[in-house]
């Protein structure tokens, strides 16, 4: 099957000042192919004019992906297609290092932008040149599609890297739950290293956004919209209790050993000391309420009570863990007590 139809040069073209500058527009492919027709036409009807969409497919699906690129999406794009499945992060940075465009985003197949998201952020980073990455507003989709939830339509227009670190992992003032997809500067996804590899995925869009808006700026932008659709994949709540654990274990040594961190960290300790605590609270948090809502419906007790003790020791973490085993021994207690001094039902007793 011949090529999809695509300008490879485009230097000329960005040489001229009245061409806007190319943003390129990934789209990640695995095995779920329902949602991208619609994601296709949400990429097509982005009212910015210089744009490079990349359709990856990472799941060997044959020529299914590009069949549907080809009747869906009518303008030039370049397709790809890796031989055999890798991994997410691996997958991400194949998109990072093709992409030609001078701003980059990544736009998973279920979720959607508004159809000014890409002119509206482009916009944001042209006025703020020391701004990293520039980030919309948010609304949360069910998997039918409608709004059940939005971000603060209030943000300021930009703010620095702490603050914007601060605000939304400590103290969740904007209110955005995700932050997987936002549109940066290609030259410093590079040069930062793109995204790490962490298991199953988990948690590396928050550890590449941290290394690019460390010592710099984000600019906000309430004008457009990333909608993201909420599922269990979407939340993490596919992952296993050891995967998570793992994952969690990577974020904690990723905040020690990275180099684009070791540099912030060195440059401004005490400023460093205190956006990593923020983080590691987070870290255990997260992994305390998966624990406790969600993994303990799925494992048996002994494994459950086993997978608490996969996190390594953090002093809060583990008062915590005390005092959730604390609170259900003392539940146990409670409801035998009542048990043995309760006597059974006349119904209870074993017919004769």
């Amino acid at each position: 099957m011949p090529p999809l139809n695509f300008v490879t040069h485009r230097s000329n073209m960005l040489m001229q000042t009245n061409v806007p500058k190319l943003v390129t527009i990934a789209l990640p492919i695995y095995k779920r192919l329902e949602y991208l027709p619609h994601v296709l036409g949400i990429v097509a009807s982005q009212d910015y004019p210089n744009i490079e969409l990349i359709v990856s497919d990472n799941g060997t699906n044959g020529t299914r992906v590009r069949e549907i690129v080809e009747t869906c999406y009518p303008q030039p794009c370049r397709f790809r297609q890796n031989p055999e499945t890798v991994n997410i992060s691996y997958h991400f940075n194949q998109l990072i290092g093709e992409a030609t465009g001078e701003y980059f985003v990544i736009l998973c197949d279920d979720d959607e932008i508004s159809s000014n998201y890409v002119s509206e952020l482009v916009a944001s980073l042209e006025v703020y040149p020391d701004a990293s990455v520039a980030i919309a507003r948010q609304e949360m989709l069910a998997t039918n599609g409608a709004v059940v939830r939005k971000s603060s339509a209030t943000m300021p227009p930009v703010i620095s890297g702490e603050d914007f670190i601060s605000a939304t992992w400590r103290d969740y003032a904007y209110g955005m739950e995700m932050v997987g997809t936002f549109l940066a500067r290609t030259e410093k996804l590079r040069g930062c290293g793109g995204y790490p590899d962490f298991c199953r995925g988990t948690g590396i869009d928050n550890a590449l956004l941290l290394k690019l808006v460390l010592g710099g700026s984000v600019g906000l932008n309430s004008r457009c919209a990333f909608r993201w659709r909420l599922d269990d994949a979407s939340f993490g709540w596919s992952v296993s209790a050891a995967e998570l654990a793992l994952a969690s274990r990577e974020f904690l040594n990723f905040l020690d050993t990275d180099p684009a961190i070791r540099e912030y960290a060195v440059a401004r300790p005490e400023q460093w000391l205190r956006i990593k605590a923020s983080l590691v609270k987070m870290t255990w948090q997260t992994y305390l309420g998966r624990w406790d809502e969600i993994y303990r419906g799925r494992l048996s007790w002994l494994p459950w009570v086993k997978s608490a003790f996969a996190i390594p020791f953090i002093a809060d973490y583990y008062k915590m863990i005390a005092r959730h085993f604390y609170a259900d021994a003392k539940s146990l207690f409670k409801k035998r007590t009542l048990y043995e001094r309760t006597p059974p039902c006349a119904n209870e007793f074993p017919r004769i």
